[in-house]
């Protein structure tokens, strides 16, 4: 239950800066039946030049699409008769670009509209069994619906609410009988997370009542909802929850209330992100799976001590189980050979089980070796490194010691397997804001890969199968685990969209690795602290190419280097299109480790040019770096974005370090303050120092030096109210010109001062 209070809170589906790409607000229907076209109505904003849709999963085709207007796109779909059941997720391309990402249902029942008359159980509406419901539910409202059941029937009732991430909706459904007195109620429930299922055998023949409200009595005109309600069974959990790809599992399917359901489920030959099955022809949500490799090992009971743990093979392998009543736990037997290492895996709340997992592995004489209790969200993980042969044990339970029909699990346990997975950083919280690749034709736009090794440390590159024709991609190197790519797209390259794996492809060719893109999008967000109720996993990255944009940008590659505490400045240049003139906002598509730079700078109105400083720390690594820039500019429908290609940065240690000694002075007199000076690198010509961090009324002029001097000697001029004290604040500024261009570096930082008062004044003041 979520306090309708919050509702003002939420970020949804959006941001507060938007870019021209178009921007979602909904699909009506949010659903549609298998088998059949639906014509479907998508609101949102720069809608104008919808040229196509992009799907996921398979199952759903395009059959036509026509803007009304900016907000207004009809379209056509197409449910395939053997359609998956379930989520499918959906994004719009323009001209522009490409929306986000909204999920879309697909039942196996025929939709029916809300009459929206249906507010009291005496005008419920009466819907044929085996139905879809599409409604919506205001402030303080509540939807009743009629079936006529025989005595025996099963009635479930199922919501979609927040699942269409339209709103903060938390659904709360009941079953009632025909004089309204409620038979059974549900909130939330494991496997739908914030919606509800609800689910009874009838009692006797005659009508019965589904109702839906929103949980605290809330609601508004977003609260959309799809209402599944019949005689249909639905079942919230399998065992066993995972499977080879492409094998017939035979399984027994949990949590219907008319009990256990043998089935044989034909699972797919490819593993998709997130990995469901249709269970039943009629029940509308499939069951999370985990499809890998492993053969399958269930558990036997008796094996609640090491004594008795359920033997499988060495790994890899996959354990089964379910902890079916509290304060249960379960022991599996392996053998391993020393110094393999193993990645131990629960699979429970990942795959909707309420199981909240702990691991904990011992030898066979019964010694503690490892524990963990979340390490997955609430699910377990450990990675094992076998001490020696043997027999090994790990047992799982759960962490409230809590149990049930439908606690199930899978512990994968498999020799570790080198993999590199990529995914893209959010920019602006909360949202899909740049997420998505967008490239301009004739134009280039720039983006982070986040990139995430397992056992893999070798050199790769980043391969997209699915590159569009006329796009090239440039990458640079791994700025910890951040990776620049820019994409190019020629001026001739035709406007499209795809979706496309992102592969690391490793420099040794007899390197195996696996992996690819892996995302989670956060759909819904919430209190506390924007908390997401609801997010889907995606496993390619969306492409396209879009219309021109009126300017491009260049980085003018630097001719000399960054030094360690050293600064410089980039010249970025702005080509513009006949007609456009407005500002242009930059900055770096990522700082390397050590480096620092302005967050934005603007080329003013119809000027083609800014410095953007940057600056390198005493950390900084002497490496040459692959940078880029990133701009954007307001063209009258939001925000465009380009990126300049990658050029060469190099950070260098600095030619000249030194150290000031301390130095003293009298008000108004003179003094002399020396630096030595470390020639670190050859240079030709001279040096100029300056002396900085001189307090008030002090000054020094500024010494040459060359390569062979190893100290400097600054003649420092007083005043008669130069403040007194001790200065600390000393250094020395080193510039070096190169290539016509300066280099810029600090040095002898900590450098003292000591101003003291003349002999007078200091009797005066005593």
């Amino acid at each position: 239950m979520i306090s309708r209070r919050i509702t003002a809170l939420l970020f949804i589906l959006g941001g507060a800066v938007r870019a021209a790409s178009p921007h979602l607000a909904g699909i009506d229907p949010a659903g549609l039946q298998r088998g059949t076209d639906t014509d479907i109505v998508i609101t949102g904003g720069h809608l104008q030049d919808a040229r196509g849709l992009l799907f996921y999963n398979p199952g759903l085709a395009l059959l036509s699409l026509r803007a009304d207007n900016d907000g207004k796109v009809r379209a056509r779909l197409r449910a395939a008769p053997d359609c998956p059941l379930g989520e499918h997720e959906v994004r719009l391309w323009t001209d522009t670009g490409l929306s986000e990402l909204i999920p879309i249902y697909v039942s196996p029942f025929p939709n029916i509209v809300c009459s929206g008359s249906n507010h009291n159980p005496a005008h419920a509406q009466p819907v044929p069994v085996n139905s879809t419901v599409n409604g919506l539910i205001r402030d303080e409202e509540i939807d009743y619906y009629s079936i006529r059941v025989k005595k025996g029937d099963r009635i479930t009732v199922e919501v979609e609410g927040m699942r269409l991430a339209r709103d903060m909706f938390d659904p709360w459904a009941a079953i009632l009988d025909a004089q309204g007195r409620q038979l059974a109620a549900n909130d939330d429930n494991p496997l739908f997370l914030q919606d509800p299922m609800v689910s009874i055998v009838a009692p006797a023949d005659g009508a019965y009542l589904a109702a839906v409200r929103e949980s605290t009595w809330g609601g508004s005109a977003r609260s959309f909802y799809r209402l599944h309600v019949g005689t249909y069974p639905q079942p919230v959990a399998m065992f066993p929850p995972g499977g080879q790809p492409g094998q017939s599992l035979p399984v027994t399917l949990l949590g219907d209330v008319k009990g256990p359901i043998p089935a044989t489920i034909q699972l797919p030959s490819v593993a998709s992100v997130p990995s469901v099955v249709s269970v039943l022809p009629d029940a509308p949500a499939p069951l999370p799976i985990r499809l890998s490799p492993f053969p399958n090992v269930l558990a036997l009971e008796p094996n609640g001590d090491i004594a008795h743990a359920t033997s499988g093979q060495p790994p890899p392998v996959a354990f089964n189980g379910i902890l079916g009543k509290p304060g249960a736990r379960h022991f599996f037997r392996f053998h391993a050979a020393r110094g393999a290492v193993l990645d131990i895996t629960v699979f429970a709340r990942q795959l909707r089980s309420p199981l909240d997992s702990v691991l904990d592995i011992w030898d066979a004489k019964g010694h503690h070796l490892a524990y963990n209790d979340d390490s997955i969200g609430p699910d377990s993980y450990l990675r094992f490194n076998v001490p020696a042969d043997g027999d090994y044990c790990l047992s799982i339970r759960d962490q409230l010691h809590r149990g049930g029909p439908t606690f199930f699990y899978r512990v994968e346990v498999v020799p570790v397997t080198p993999a590199v997975s990529f995914t893209v950083p959010e920019v602006v919280k909360n949202t899909q804001e740049r997420q998505t690749i967008v490239i301009p034709r004739g134009n280039r736009f720039g983006t982070m890969l986040r990139v995430k090794r397992e056992s893999f440390d070798g050199d790769f590159r980043v391969n997209l199968p699915g590159l569009l024709p006329g796009v090239t991609l440039q990458s640079g190197s791994l700025a910890g685990e951040l990776l620049p790519v820019v994409f190019q797209a020629a001026p001739d390259a035709a406007l499209s969209a795809t979706l496309s794996d992102v592969l690391a492809q490793p420099a040794d060719p007899k390197r195996q690795i696996a992996g690819g893109y892996a995302q989670t999008v956060e759909l819904v967000h919430g209190l506390p602290n924007d908390f997401p109720y609801l997010k889907t996993d995606i496993n390619r990255l969306a492409l396209c190419v879009a219309g021109e944009a009126p300017f491009r940008l260049d980085v003018v590659p630097p001719v000399v280097p960054v030094l360690d505490d050293g600064s410089g400045a980039l010249k970025v240049t702005a080509v513009r299109k006949p007609g456009f003139t407005g500002p242009i906002n930059v900055s770096m598509l990522y700082n390397p480790p050590g480096l620092n730079s302005q967050s934005v700078v603007t080329i003013p109105e119809k000027q083609d040019s800014v410095d953007l400083p940057i600056n390198a720390n005493g950390d900084a690594k002497p490496k040459t770096w692959q940078i880029a820039v990133i701009g954007s500019a307001d063209c009258g429908q939001g925000a465009v974005w380009v990126s300049s290609s990658l050029v060469p940065l190099t950070v260098s240690k600095p030619f000249i370090t030194g150290r000031i000694d301390r130095a003293s002075a009298v008000q108004g007199q003179p003094a002399a303050i020396t630096c030595h000076l470390d020639q670190n690198l050859p240079y030709d010509g001279t040096a100029n120092l300056r002396l900085m961090g001189l307090p008030a009324k002090v000054s020094a002029p500024d010494i040459q030096v060359t390569a062979a001097d190893k100290q400097a000697v600054f003649k420092v001029a007083t005043d008669p109210d130069s403040p007194p004290g001790q200065h600390r604040d000393l250094f020395c500024q080193v510039t070096i010109q190169r290539n016509g261009a300066a280099i810029v570096a600090n040095t002898a930082f900590g450098g003292v001062l000591r101003i003291d008062l003349p002999a007078k004044k200091e009797v005066a003041a005593k």
